[in-house]
């Protein structure tokens, strides 16, 4: 098994374009078998390697005993040692997760920093072929979508896996044809995690049905792996196609989602945080009941009246306070606002969204620009009477998701100018005004705006 590991190992390598004969790798290395043989075989193989070890401290005499054990074997090859030592287990209490979550983000924390520490180009780790067949029956298990089933990754960004084509078996056949020394980790017997379980239980119950499941794992995963580079490629065109981006919003047509299964409308979607419950209830119930909202995490779904709208979770900005009348001009978010004052007999009022034109007189500076909020009321201008500014959204026709970003501007505690649409009729320039006070809003160029019906007053 020997020849066969070593060539295949390296068949793997360059197939998979994983090291380059320059290149300066540092491996991960446990005590445990599968990385005692990878440091050797990559050793053997010429290249040059960089033992890691990362001692937890969560097994007494034990850990040490490992941690003895890869000095040992970095001594014997006559390559570069780094050590660390955690607390993991008072890590992990204060984190608030658990053992081995702690121990998996301390040590590839530490590799990174050791990677860009001496400038070596990738971290290798252990992982070989039944790793993947583990890997997808937990996915199954779990659930998952197309990506689950491609098992481990042979590379993902500095971090590669050249054991990924070979089996334990191999791995054992080498390290005892070689000699070599390792330590057993007591924990990989007992059943309490998930992937001993798999391992010890679930895959030789499977074996007993096909003797060969590493080998037919192999082929499943490079058939897979072809299969999703192609759908994952398509779902990026679509995706192109599909989703118009305006200012921080995607807006999808409805019409257009009617094409998709809910799983695929789900992968589109994923980036946002959807799941498939959500776009199954989209597709089948929401897209014909306007102003239906889903959430994710991270996102808000609108369905609007000819579109779905996506945004970011909406976040309140802090008040903005216009000092003085000296300013002429604020930044305001990714906005500038530029103040100027007009004599009336000068002024021609123009008819723009973005510029309100008031009666200085009636204007009390400082003044305060911020979000709208629940229950704020104002004059439109020529409607002759006070209104929520939630319901003079509603008859403006501003999308759901585009109601989080409107602003106020506030004046001795009223409402001058509901930013964009319209200014209190009680600011409005008359026949009585001396002096104009104009606020022009500069939109960035990628935020074209959104069109709007609002009522001519």
């Amino acid at each position: 098994m020997k020849n066969m590991l070593i060539p295949e190992v390296k068949r793997f390598i360059e197939t998979e374009q994983l090291l380059q004969p320059n290149d300066q790798v540092l491996v991960a290395v446990s005590a445990g078998v599968d990385s005692v043989v990878l440091s050797c075989v990559l050793n053997e193989l010429g290249y040059s390697i960089n033992i890691a070890h990362v001692n937890f401290q969560l097994r007494g005499d034990a850990s040490d005993e490992d941690e003895q054990l890869v000095e040992r074997l970095a001594g014997k090859l006559r390559v570069p040692y780094h050590v660390t030592r955690f607390e993991t287990a008072e890590y992990a209490k204060n984190q608030g997760m658990s053992t081995q979550m702690a121990a998996r983000e301390l040590r590839y924390q530490w590799f990174e920093q050791i990677r860009v520490a001496h400038n070596y180009q990738l971290i290798a780790t252990a992982h070989h072929l039944n790793d993947v067949l583990e890997t997808i029956l937990l996915n199954f298990t779990r659930g998952a979508g197309i990506a689950g089933f491609h098992g481990i990754l042979p590379k993902r960004g500095k971090l590669i896996r050249p054991l990924l084509s070979v089996t334990k078996e191999q791995v054992i056949w080498y390290a005892n044809s070689q000699g070599l020394r390792w330590r057993e980790d007591q924990s990989n017997s007992s059943d309490y995690y998930q992937r001993n379980l798999i391992r010890n239980q679930v895959v030789p119950l499977l074996k007993e049905i096909n003797p060969n499941l590493e080998t037919t794992t192999r082929n499943t995963v490079e058939i897979i792996r072809s299969v999703e580079a192609r759908y994952y490629k398509s779902l990026e065109e679509t995706r192109n196609e599909l989703c118009v981006k305006h200012q921080q919003h995607i807006r999808i047509l409805k019409s257009k989602l009617y094409e998709f299964e809910p799983a695929i409308l789900a992968d589109l979607l994923r980036d946002y945080g959807f799941n498939l419950e959500q776009c199954r209830a989209l597709i089948h119930q929401a897209l014909e009941n306007t102003g239906s909202v889903f959430n994710s995490p991270t996102h808000v779904l609108n369905v609007d009246r000819q579109e779905i709208i996506i945004s970011p979770l909406p976040a309140r900005e802090a008040p903005t306070v216009i000092e003085s009348i000296g300013l002429d001009q604020v930044k305001i978010g990714a906005q500038r606002w530029q103040l100027a004052i007009h004599p009336r007999s000068d002024y021609d009022i123009r008819s723009d969204p973005w510029l309100g034109a008031f009666d200085l007189d009636r204007i009390h500076f400082p003044l305060t620009v911020r979000n709208w909020s629940a229950g704020d009321r104002f004059y439109p201008l020529g409607m002759g009477g006070a209104k929520k500014i939630s319901d003079f959204l509603i008859d403006c026709k501003v999308p759901y998701n585009y109601k989080n970003e409107v602003r106020v501007l506030v004046s001795k505690g009223e409402i001058v100018w509901v930013v964009g649409h319209r200014v209190d009729d009680r600011y409005k320039i008359t026949d009585k005004t001396r002096k104009v006070l104009e606020i022009s809003v500069d939109i960035p160029s990628a935020e074209v705006s959104v069109k709007r019906q609002i009522p001519e007053g």
